[in-house]
């Protein structure tokens, strides 16, 4: 599979490359926006609530993020959902942010050069486990049952929200698996990291009312060392 996730100690669906992790995150307020910059966190989350119950009259979040754990991710779509608070991406959204919070919002904003990347979730059916193993490798025979025990769980019970979560926003859930999918095995051998839908895969997917804040679309890169493909409509 040329697109993975990845599970390690700790049961963190990985849902960016190792070296796309960012060091800091912050959450504040700017003039009529909730700003969200950095890894999705617990603290971060629960700072962003903090700021919601004083400012409950701001409506969009906008976020520049990586991602991170699923379920912190699910956390923060959730309240997306829940508050009906608009989307706006200027620069990127990657896995959880991508997966989770950006199909959440009641209207998505994206600027003509915004990258909402894929590269799998709680349901995919395969993941780079390699540090997991390593970590495992390291433990007594009973943690490492204790261990598998509690990833097995942590997966389970993972796999389960996600399938909720995607029932309660009305969301395909194939929008976090499908370039991991046969139908595009031509990209096995390229390196890629991930992939982009065009807005009309989006809309196809369930995830509604996206919006250009200039169009036309001018697909950039992230950085030189994030290799995307684009999933169209008309391709699944």
């Amino acid at each position: 599979m040329r697109v993975t996730n990845c599970l390690y100690l700790g049961f963190v669906l990985c849902n960016a490359p190792s070296a796309m992790v960012e060091l800091e995150t912050t959450v504040v307020v700017k003039g009529d926006k909730f700003v969200y910059e950095g890894d999705i966190s617990g603290d971060a989350n629960e700072t962003l609530l903090s700021l919601y119950k004083n400012n409950g009259q701001i409506k969009t979040l906008e976020i520049k993020s990586y991602g991170g754990e699923i379920n912190l991710g699910m956390d923060l779509g959730e309240f997306v959902y829940k508050n009906n608070l608009t989307v706006e991406v200027n620069d990127y959204c990657f896995s959880s942010c991508a997966n989770y919070v950006f199909p959440s919002g009641k209207r998505k904003l994206i600027s003509n050069r915004a990258v909402i990347g894929f590269h799998g979730g709680a349901s995919s059916n395969e993941f780079d486990d390699s540090e997991f193993e390593k970590e495992l490798a390291s433990l007594s025979i009973q943690q490492r049952e204790e261990t598998l025990n509690e990833a097995a769980n942590y997966m389970k019970d993972s796999i389960k929200r996600e399938d909720a979560f995607y029932s309660m926003i009305g969301v395909d859930q194939r929008i976090t698996t499908l370039g991991q999918s046969d139908d595009f095995s031509q990209f096995d051998e390229g390196g890629y990291d991930g992939w982009y839908y065009s807005i009309s895969a989006l809309n196809k997917l369930g995830v509604d009312n996206v919006f250009l804040i200039e169009p036309p679309v001018e697909y950039k890169p992230i950085r030189s060392d994030l290799t995307l493909f684009e999933i169209d409509a008309d391709k699944f």
